[in-house]
């Protein structure tokens, strides 16, 4: 079966239960030249107009432009594909620069300007790898247990508070403005894969504490909400999540689908894909990005 005709099948499966389904598929796609670059974690701009991608283990950013399949380098820094930010119109993207010295490793924080390239350091190298989060326009780099902001971007939107969420020490940490707590919601242990609402109001993150849960807790760690088992969980607007449920044998991964599921745990369901292995999708309120086969899928989705 060609590859056409298997996105075919399953768009007419995902029609056939989308009486069912709260996040229905209208549309699966490879985004093309993606099938020749061998690239990873795909992250959307907050505009929806292009993708971040890299390679497996971090290296490098490419610029995907959705609209004309136009990819650009922007840097072959060490761990730059590693959770950078872009600000809110999409013309400053923030990323990690690792290197080594003597056997150490040091990490740095750098901007990249998307309309003129230029590229700025913005928290020097230190053995230390901070968070960092855009808040408005600026960039806030949690270092030492306060808030270091810079203003790097015009093309913001109004935000009364910054958070930074991060993990330390295997702890679930939560900035506010300048002021470090450690929320922890399911009692000391490991935590993984946090991230902020866009709105603002809820904390995603995984527990390996009994087991690995995904949970939703508020800003104050609390009213924690268990979802079940949801790998590298994304936000797919403010009251979905999307990640992977994933199987293995202890030595490589034999299946692994998206899944989805409302923040008040009342709904979880699958996301049909023309591939038996999907991973670490990125998502909109629309869309949903991730890499299979060796290219990145573009689905788009109507929530209802």
């Amino acid at each position: 079966m060609t590859m056409k005709k298997l996105i075919f099948s399953v768009l007419l499966v995902s029609m056939q239960v989308v009486v069912l389904a709260q996040v229905s598929v209208t549309s699966v796609s490879v985004l093309p030249g993606t099938d020749k670059a061998d690239f990873y974690h795909p992250a959307f701009a907050a505009n929806g107009e292009y993708l971040l991608l890299t390679s497996v283990d971090f290296q490098g950013l490419t610029k995907y432009d959705l609209k004309t399949n136009e990819m650009t380098k922007l840097t072959d820094a060490v761990n730059a594909g590693y959770a950078p930010q872009i600000s809110d119109g999409g013309k400053v993207v923030v990323f990690r620069d690792v290197e080594y010295k003597n056997n150490r490793r040091y990490t740095s924080i750098k901007s990249i300007n998307l309309e003129n390239r230029q590229v700025k350091t913005i928290d020097k190298a230190s053995r230390e790898m901070h968070a960092f989060a855009f808040v408005g326009g600026k960039v806030n780099i949690a270092s030492k247990e306060q808030i270091i902001s810079k203003r790097l971007a015009t093309d913001i939107r109004t935000v009364n508070t910054s958070y930074i969420v991060a993990i330390e020490d295997q702890s679930l940490v939560l900035y506010t403005n300048n002021v470090r707590k450690v929320l922890n919601p399911n009692g000391n242990g490991s935590y993984i894969w946090p991230s902020v609402s866009p709105d603002q109001k809820h904390i995603v993150y995984m527990s390996l504490n009994k087991g690995c849960n995904t949970y939703v807790c508020d800003m104050e760690g609390k009213n924690c909400v268990n979802l079940g088992y949801i790998a590298a969980p994304v936000w797919m607007g403010n009251n979905w999540i999307v990640g992977m449920e994933d199987k293995d044998d202890g030595n490589q991964t034999l299946s692994s689908t998206l899944k989805a599921a409302r923040i008040d745990g009342s709904l979880t369901q699958e996301i049909p894909t023309p591939n038996k292995i999907v991973m670490y999708p990125a998502a909109t309120e629309n869309a949903i990005a991730y890499v299979a086969d060796g290219a990145v899928y573009l689905i788009k989705v109507e929530i209802r």
